[in-house]
C-alpha cells in the first residue's frame, strides 16, 4: 500500500476549526456546569416538591434557562455573569486542549 500525502488546510481553516470547538466545548461545559448548580441549589430549596423530580425540573426549566440567560435576559448583569461563566470555561477547555503543547513550548 502507498501513503497518501495528508491534504493540508490553509491556515485560517486550522485556526477557525480549533476556535470553533473551543468555543463550543466551552458552551456545552458551561451549560452542564450551570444545570449542575442549579439543580444543587433547588435541593437546598424549602419548597418540598422542588426535588421531587430533576428530570422534571430539566425539561421545564433547566434545558433553556442558561440559553435565555445568555442572549434574552434584559438585566445585563445577569447577562454578563453567565458570558463570565462561559469565558471561565473556555479558558478551561482551552487549557486542558493546549497544556501539551504549551509546556513543551516553555520548557524548550
Amino acid at each position: 500500500m502507498t501513503d497518501s500525502p495528508r491534504p493540508t488546510r490553509p491556515f485560517i481553516l486550522r485556526i477557525g476549526g480549533h476556535v470553533l470547538m473551543r468555543i463550543l466545548e466551552a458552551l456545552a461545559l458551561g451549560w452542564v456546569v450551570w444545570f449542575t448548580v442549579d439543580v444543587i441549589l433547588l435541593a437546598g430549596s424549602e419548597d418540598p416538591g422542588a426535588t421531587s423530580s430533576a428530570w422534571l425540573h430539566f425539561v421545564k426549566n433547566g434545558a433553556w434557562e442558561f440559553w435565555e440567560h445568555l442572549a434574552l435576559i434584559d438585566d445585563s448583569a445577569v447577562r454578563s455573569g453567565t458570558w463570565w461563566l462561559v469565558i471561565a470555561c473556555l479558558a478551561l477547555v482551552s487549557f486542558q486542549r493546549y497544556r501539551p503543547a504549551m509546556a513543551k513550548f516553555l520548557e524548550s
